[in-house]
C-alpha cells in the first residue's frame, strides 16, 4: 500500500537524484541541528545523505528563510570573435566535422557548444546528397569528349540535346558524407 499523503507535505516522497530539497525540510535540517542532534541522525531521521544534510547546514547562515541562493551564471567558453571565426569557417568548409571545425577555428569548447552556436544563427549538419563517384576511366572518357568538340559553334551547340544533369565529385567514399548549410 503506498504511504498516505500528509498535509503539506510533498506529493512523493521520492526525490530525483540532484534535486533541492524544500525550504521546509531545510528548516527540519536547521531546527534538529540546532537541538543538538547529530548530522547522520538528522539524516537518518529524514531519509537523505549525509553530505545533504551537511551542505545544508554550511549554507544556512547564507540563506533568507530557508530559499535557495542565486546560482552563479556561468560564463561563455568562447568570444564574439570565436564565433565569427567559427561562421566564417563553417561557411567556406561545409564538409568539416564538429572537431575539425574546432581544431581548424582554434577553439577551446565542446562539439554540443559548435552546434548551439550554429543554431542559433540557423545552420544544421545536413546529410550531404549523394553524387555518383567519379571514375579514372569516366574522366577521361569525359575529358576526351570535350577535347573533341572545343571548336564548335553555338549553332553547333544548339543541335545538342542534355539530359539528366548531375554534379560529380571525385574521390567519394563509401561513408556518408555531412555538410552545413542554413536551415529554411
Amino acid at each position: 500500500m503506498p504511504p498516505q499523503r500528509t498535509l503539506l507535505g510533498s506529493i512523493s516522497g521520492n526525490r530525483q537524484k540532484g534535486q533541492e530539497i524544500s525550504p521546509y525540510i531545510r528548516g527540519q535540517v536547521a531546527r534538529k541541528s540546532s537541538k543538538g542532534r547529530s548530522t547522520r541522525g538528522i539524516a537518518k531521521d529524514l531519509n537523505l545523505h549525509y553530505s545533504t544534510i551537511q551542505y545544508t547546514l554550511y549554507q544556512d547562515k547564507l540563506r533568507d528563510d530557508g530559499h535557495s541562493l542565486p546560482r552563479k551564471l556561468k560564463g561563455k567558453s568562447y568570444t564574439d570573435t570565436d564565433e565569427r571565426v567559427l561562421l566564417r569557417h563553417v561557411r567556406l568548409n561545409p564538409k568539416d566535422t564538429y572537431n575539425q571545425v574546432i581544431v581548424a577555428c582554434g577553439l577551446s569548447c565542446k562539439p554540443t557548444t559548435v552546434k548551439k552556436i550554429l543554431k542559433r544563427h540557423s545552420i544544421c549538419n545536413w546529410r550531404a546528397k549523394k553524387r555518383p563517384e567519379l571514375i579514372e576511366a569516366y574522366a577521361i572518357a569525359r575529358l576526351a569528349w570535350c577535347l573533341v568538340r572545343e571548336g564548335w559553334t553555338a549553332e553547333e551547340w544548339e543541335l545538342v540535346c542534355w539530359s539528366n544533369e548531375c554534379s560529380v565529385e571525385r574521390g567519394q567514399g563509401k561513408r556518408g558524407e555531412w555538410c552545413f548549410r542554413i536551415s529554411a
